[in-house]
């Protein structure tokens, strides 16, 4: 079963328009309460979940809401989404 085509849609249907190293596009933006070192360190943990069409590396700059981040992992899903770990610039 190709579930590209229904990822594709989802992410058009609930998407938010971003920018990715200068190319416009639409992902779902997560920017969750994140946790590390038992509770001592709090902070986000923000994500960008794209179709994997659209071609992006490490370094790259993701805009969202005129916000900046640096990406900074990229992982394939292999159901034709990829999520993007975001550092705010």
């Amino acid at each position: 079963m190709d579930f590209s085509q229904d990822s594709a849609s989802i992410i058009d249907l609930l998407g938010i328009d971003v920018i990715v190293d200068g190319v416009p596009a639409r992902g779902i933006f997560d920017n969750g309460f994140a946790s590390s070192f038992s509770g001592m360190v709090d902070g986000t943990s923000p994500v960008l979940h794209l179709t994997t069409d659209i071609i992006v590396a490490r370094g790259n700059t993701v805009v969202i809401d005129t916000v900046s981040y640096t990406v900074i992992g990229v992982e394939p899903d292999g159901t034709g989404v990829t999520q993007l770990r975001l550092q705010k610039q």
